[in-house]
């Protein structure tokens, strides 16, 4: 069963322009074992995320790997505010 997570993260100094926020998730990117992902603005100082994994499975094994970048994020003043998670119900 397809398996996704909702992310919002705070930046205290802006969210940064989209080059800007390619060139940090570049690192994790070869990493992903994701369907979809998606990255978006919700204001100056916010984004979003969401992910789409194959199951389960596939998500926990790439959280290990996420939460080493996450760590790195944290240092810098990014904070994560809020995350869901669970399975998907339905797709169109």
């Amino acid at each position: 069963m397809k398996y996704c997570t909702s992310t919002k993260w705070y930046w205290p100094d802006g969210v940064p322009n989209e080059q800007k926020f390619v060139e940090q998730l570049a690192e994790i990117l070869p990493l992903a074992d994701w369907e979809r992902a998606y990255w978006y603005k919700i204001d100056d100082n916010h984004s979003g995320s969401f992910t789409l994994y194959p199951d389960k499975e596939a998500y926990l094994r790439y959280m290990a790997e996420l939460n080493e970048f996450r760590g790195k994020a944290t240092s810098d003043g990014i904070t994560m505010v809020d995350m869901v998670e669970g399975p998907v119900l339905g797709e169109n």
